[in-house]
């Protein structure tokens, strides 16, 4: 997806929640600006900015390989369907048991 599909897709969401910018700068925590800055083709925002205006407009922004969901042959009608199973969270891994235990001197 290239930047003007991402925007046009938040623009015709928005659009079709009926909300306005300054409402979804008030759902989201961002300011006004930022919320219109963000869905003009030259805005540029941060990932936690876009993260919080894709939750405040009720969406949610997934990643997928390229060329995910593309046919391999143009007439064959089939396109794999993104599903989700479990929901996943990314946490830092746990330390060994013995990385907390203290070496005592000689």
């Amino acid at each position: 997806m290239i930047k003007q599909e991402l925007i046009a897709a938040l623009t015709a969401r928005r659009d079709a929640a009926g909300l306005s910018n300054a409402e979804i700068a008030e759902r989201s925590g961002l300011t006004e600006r930022s919320v219109r800055n963000a869905l003009s083709l030259k805005g540029n925002p941060q990932l936690s900015s876009l993260l919080a205006l894709v939750d405040a407009i009720g969406l949610e922004l997934q990643l997928a390989p390229k060329g995910f969901g593309e046919s391999t042959a143009p007439d064959d009608g089939y396109r794999p369907v993104a599903t989700r199973v479990g929901h996943a969270i990314a946490q830092a891994p746990s330390p060994p048991p013995y990385a907390n235990k203290r070496r005592r001197s000689p």
